[in-house]
């Protein structure tokens, strides 16, 4: 079920809870308040002039609401921070906004126009989880936890110890949301403090006082803020100091990525945005499965939320936020279409679409609806994901490479080996040795190839996969979405179509097949059952091998002290491989992490040794 905001819009034009019966922000001015009590008493933006190279402030909220103070917290660290200083905010909302409220409450914000209007444009689909999504070229970072702040805290608050710089306590009043307002929530605090991390909220109740107090924090009261009469702020008082980052790290201290496929592309670019350079060692970029001429992205959800579909509608929103901010150019929000071509299909799309996700995720067409979205006939119900779409993956990593600053060095690796200081010597196939302390292993189906004698290796296994692309016909150059069948078929570029794929468990043969083509034709015309199936005649194809993991999850994590893997992305990666990245770059440089600390576990490699 979806926990939906019940919002009514008072006189003057102040968003209000009808659940709690309380407004989002002040009649008076919502902008100055928010200014008054979570900036100003947070100390800020004072405190970000002070940043170093590279730093990251970062800052925690319960009650996410309209995002008003995530917005002035953007704009006033663009405006004071040093410009490469990175602001981390993470927020937690238990009944999120809509796009539509969110509108309407910034009509009242023109202050905050032209970031409240970036800020739309990559608002997630509210399901549960955190969406990680960055802004202003990587300096800005949302983690938007949708959720209760009781059960999502114990999951997260492990991995964000000593980390939080300030504290902003939003969300209603404890008299009208006591549920927030609990134990959990003290203690959550304290546990992310360290001894500069301050604090701030609206309301001096007694509950609140007494909680801040009970964990180590100093309760200050000062005059609230228009006809609030008193709010308190403060710091906390124990002696721990926050842990060191380590994207601070000098030029000549890159991190080493072996790989040249979406998987290192989106890792490189993650590192990046923390400043950290890397060096990414592959024979070619994109030749191997991301190398495909046209590649689908959409979320994998199941009739009831399972862990996995849980992880892949979180990568869903980091990877539109990637694709739409920065390859543009080469992403089509087409939307997909998964037809009902049997009746089981038929049953378990409508448990999918029966209020288990929310309609902007995905939503269940009838068979004219089907027809109408897709431009051509389909005459079956389909499944209708509208926010997804269709990109050119070769482009979009060399784009993401390029935008990272890599410095590329086109050689094959011939072996990795541990070196008696601590750090990896990585030996390449034209006698060079690059030394390295960090060094990332992303390259699919041959992870294993690479590994030092000393790792255990992973139950990583091929499939290949051969797409067949086809000429455009006068029926099908109508077609606007993506079909997702057995296989899939993606709208025209340049006149070409791409259909695919094979699934061939345990092979790794590059080599095309003619019989594949048919295989894929086939397919194609059994499940459509359409005429314009019929019409098609193949001018290309190309194979490549997935990587593919037991449990269906990806692998991203540590395997020794600085050697990382990231790998068995299977089908979908370049859904989950935006996520990965911000994943593997937020391990190497120390950060908070955009998952909770059960669903990290299944993606660590730690989950398959003996």
């Amino acid at each position: 079920m979806n926990s939906k905001a019940s919002v009514k819009f008072n006189e003057y034009g102040v968003p209000v809870s009808t659940t709690f019966d309380d407004i989002y922000f002040s009649i008076e001015s919502g902008i100055d308040e928010s200014q008054y009590v979570f900036l100003k008493h947070n100390g800020l933006p004072e405190r970000w002039q002070d940043l170093t190279h590279q730093q990251c402030f970062t800052i925690a909220e319960t009650g996410f609401g309209t995002g008003l103070n995530f917005l002035l917290a953007w704009q006033q660290f663009l405006e004071h921070a040093p410009t490469n200083g990175r602001l981390h905010f993470i927020s937690f909302e238990k009944f999120p906004l809509t796009v539509q409220q969110l509108q309407q409450a910034y009509a009242l914000l023109p202050e905050v126009e032209s970031i409240s209007s970036q800020f739309l444009s990559h608002y997630p689909s509210p399901e549960a989880g955190c969406h990680r999504l960055t802004f202003a070229e990587g300096r800005v970072t949302l983690d938007l936890w949708i959720g209760d702040v009781n059960e999502l805290f114990p999951h997260w608050q492990t991995q964000a110890k000593r980390r939080v710089d300030a504290w902003f306590l939003d969300g209603f009043a404890p008299s009208k949301n006591p549920d927030m307002w609990q134990s959990q929530l003290f203690e959550t605090m304290a546990m992310t403090a360290h001894e500069g991390t301050t604090y701030a909220t609206f309301t001096a109740a007694g509950v609140v006082r007494r909680g801040l107090n009970d964990v180590g924090f100093a309760v200050h009261k000062v005059p609230g803020y228009g006809r609030k009469r008193e709010m308190v702020c403060g710091q906390y008082q124990g002696q721990v100091v926050k842990p060191e980052t380590q994207s601070v790290a000098p030029q000549t201290d890159s991190v080493v990525i072996i790989g040249g496929g979406i998987s290192a592309a989106c890792c490189a670019f993650s590192l990046h945005k923390r400043g950290v350079t890397t060096k990414v060692i592959t024979p070619n970029l994109a030749d191997g499965a991301s190398g495909n001429p046209q590649g689908a992205v959409y979320p994998l959800l199941h009739a009831e939320h399972t862990p996995l579909s849980r992880f892949y509608w979180q990568a869903f929103s980091t990877a539109l936020n990637t694709y739409r901010q920065y390859v543009p150019e080469h992403w089509q929000n087409s939307g997909v279409l998964q037809p009902a071509f049997n009746e089981q299909r038929e049953q378990r799309f409508q448990k999918v679409a029966s209020d288990l996700y929310n309609e902007t995720t995905v939503r269940y067409l009838n068979a004219e609806e089907t027809n109408k979205a897709a431009g051509i006939a389909i005459d079956t119900p389909a499944l209708f994901y509208p926010q997804a779409g269709w990109l050119k993956p070769e482009p979009v990593v060399k784009s993401l490479f390029r935008q990272a600053d890599s410095d590329i060095v086109n050689h094959n690796v011939q072996n990795i080996s541990r070196m008696t200081n601590g750090g990896w010597r990585v030996s390449l196939s034209n006698g060079e040795n690059i030394q390295a302390k960090r060094v990332v292993l992303a390259t699919g189906h041959r992870f294993n190839e690479l590994l030092p004698a000393d790792v255990e290796p992973l139950p990583i296994k091929p499939v290949r996969g051969q797409i067949t692309q086809v000429k455009t016909t006068t029926s099908l150059a109508h077609l606007k979405t993506v079909l997702c069948y057995k296989g899939y078929l993606v709208p025209e570029s340049e006149g070409i179509h791409c259909l695919g794929a094979t699934f061939n468990r345990g092979e790794a043969d590059l080599a095309t097949r003619l019989e594949d083509n048919e295989e894929n034709l086939k397919q194609l015309c059994d499940n459509a059952k359409q005429s314009w199936t019929e019409e098609l005649s193949v001018v290309g194809q190309r194979a490549s091998v997935r990587a593919t993991t037991p449990d269906h999850q990806p692998i991203a994590g540590m395997l020794d002290r600085g050697l990382y893997g990231l790998t068995g992305l299977g089908s979908r990666g370049f859904t989950s491989a935006p996520l990965l990245g911000e994943i593997l770059a937020g391990l190497i440089s120390n950060d908070t992490l955009p998952l909770t600390d059960d669903a990290l576990a299944r993606l660590s490699p730690a989950r398959f040794r003996r």
